[in-house]
């Protein structure tokens, strides 16, 4: 399970598109250009030409109906954003039906799909994707894609190689329009540097030098209350292996090249499951040592709340990703000890001074289009125009719900697209911004983020919205630079027929035996028998069919 700050932390963050930034000179044509059009009334030469005649596009959609920050009048399926659409492109998106929550969703989809009765155009997981293509049920995007998006979504998408494109390229034809999931959402070390500095201790750069800081933090009454009653860094059960996790170990797993959870490359350039590999064996050892000498809290396995101790000024090390200052336990530690300083570090790192770390699935969810729909391209087009507004690139849509707060999620297609290192762009732009001290250029989303660091600057702490924000957005994302950290690239992020059957089996053995090694329940050779029980319940087969998956 995971445990993050709060889902409104990445829901703001992620799905807000996390930078919004001006990674794309290109912007949107305030009128229509001269066109050539077919008999059927479709443009047919660009990303955003209109429909002579008017054409309706429907969808399948979650979309909750509740809290929408919609006027009075507009709702889901008819606000400023669909009618911004259908004035741009003379596209009327209407939705064939509409579900309040995700699982509701899959169901209606699964009773859609079942009986043929598609929308128009729908978003599906990765297994329905392939399912929808061997039914011959969705429509080949190739051309659409190569000859309509535009220069803006290819830079998203090529921002990942061919990462992304390719996990909706089936025998050659692109089937779908993939989401993007932003890297550089892995696991920092957050570490209290007041502490550090009333030690009179180096900031670590090894896991020995880490343990050091977090032995001293437990010893020497950072606090000075003169009680020992001070922690070094705490845990999760599951450990590590959740990308964006907080208090979880995968910086210590990263400094002995283990990783959990992960399909990769070993040293042989075999797939395989890093959980079973060697390095896990030696990061397992070194976490039991720790847990051993106190260094990790004894009591990590049975708090609710990981974050307590960070927040009520007990405990010195974090670990957590860039935004991790929106939410606890930063804000409340701040809250109860105005002294608190809290700064990230690409640490510990490997015998070779490097950071290491796992990469996040690039694409969860894919823009399909029922076969046989008149117009496939209009799927294409719209996604176009409803990003020009997103990101502000068209003048016509900046002041659509000014201040209202309603959620890019309005729009037509919820589907998410950045840049990968799109946090660390917002950074570098809003850095320059800051040092120019001109915010002129900056985007609307940057230019708030400038707005609270130059109110947090003016009066520091004071209010912690500013601070989150500075924190975040001017020094957490600032470890994102592509040289502090090298990634370890998973091959596969998908589900097998043998891990819908054993994928439950096999993580439950997994998370229960490295935790009780960890908590020193049994010997460390345990590991070796949970291999070979591993392989055998089914680890084995999963082995074969992910080398399979891959080489297709």
């Amino acid at each position: 399970m995971r445990v993050k700050t709060t889902a409104i932390v990445l829901m703001s963050l992620t799905l807000l598109m996390t930078a919004c930034t001006p990674g794309s000179k290109e912007a949107a044509p305030s009128t229509v250009p001269s066109q050539t059009k077919d008999t059927q009334g479709a443009a047919t030469d660009g990303p955003f030409s209109k429909y002579s005649q008017p054409i309706t596009l429907s969808m399948g959609k979650n979309i909750s109906t509740k809290n929408t920050n919609l006027p009075n009048g507009d709702t889901v399926d008819n606000n400023e954003y669909y009618r911004y659409i259908e004035k741009k492109l003379n596209v009327k998106v209407t939705h064939a039906w509409q579900t309040e929550t995700p699982d509701a969703y899959q169901q209606k989809l699964s009773v859609s799909i079942a009986s043929h009765d598609l929308p128009d155009a729908f978003i599906v997981n990765e297994k329905q994707l392939k399912q929808l293509v061997e039914a011959d049920l969705i429509a080949d995007l190739t051309d659409v894609y190569q000859k309509l998006a535009s220069p803006l979504i290819k830079e998203y998408y090529g921002s990942y190689g061919d990462r992304v494109i390719n996990r909706a390229t089936i025998n050659g034809k692109l089937m779908g329009l993939p989401s993007t999931n932003i890297g550089g959402e892995h696991d920092l070390t957050w570490i209290r540097q007041d502490w550090l500095e009333k030690l009179g201790l180096q900031p670590p750069k090894t896991l020995d030098e880490l343990n050091a800081v977090a032995k001293a933090f437990i010893e020497k009454d950072p606090d000075g209350n003169g009680q020992k009653d001070t922690y070094g860094m705490t845990g999760i059960q599951t450990l590590g292996g959740d990308y964006g996790s907080q208090n979880a170990f995968d910086p210590i797993f990263g400094a002995l090249h283990a990783y959990k959870g992960q399909w990769i490359k070993d040293k042989s350039g075999n797939i395989s499951y890093s959980s079973i590999l060697p390095e896990m064996k030696t990061a397992l050892t070194k976490l039991r040592e720790m847990y051993a000498a106190g260094i990790i809290d004894k009591q990590f396995v049975v708090r609710k709340d990981p974050n307590e101790l960070a927040a009520s000024g007990k405990m010195g090390i974090v670990s957590s990703p860039w935004w991790g200052p929106y939410g606890s336990p930063f804000p409340d530690s701040v809250k109860n000890d105005p002294k608190s300083e809290w700064k990230p570090y690409s640490v510990p790192v490997d015998a070779d001074g490097k950071f290491n770390t796992y990469d996040n699935n690039p694409a969860a969810n894919f823009l399909v289009v029922k076969k046989g729909y008149k117009n496939p391209e209009a799927i294409m087009k719209v996604l176009n125009v409803e990003y020009q507004g997103i990101r502000f690139l068209d003048p016509e849509a900046k002041d659509i719900y000014k201040g209202l707060n309603v959620s890019w999620t309005k729009w037509p297609f919820a589907i998410q697209l950045d840049f990968e290192d799109a946090a660390y762009r917002g950074y570098v732009d809003l850095k320059s911004g800051l040092d120019a001290k001109d915010p002129s250029k900056l985007t609307p989303f940057i230019l708030s983020w400038y707005e609270n660091v130059k109110k947090n600057e003016e009066n520091p702490k004071k209010d912690l919205a500013a601070w989150s924000e500075t924190m975040a957005r001017l020094v957490g994302s600032a470890e994102l630079k592509p040289t502090n950290f090298n990634i370890v690239r998973n091959v596969f992020f998908g589900q097998t027929k043998t891990m819908e059957q054993k994928w439950a089996i096999l993580q439950k053995l997994e998370n229960e035996t490295f935790l009780k090694i960890v908590l020193g329940e049994v010997t460390v050779d345990q590991f070796d028998s949970f291999v070979a029980e591993w392989k055998r319940i089914g680890g084995d087969q999963i082995t074969k069919e992910v080398e399979e998956a891959v080489k297709k």
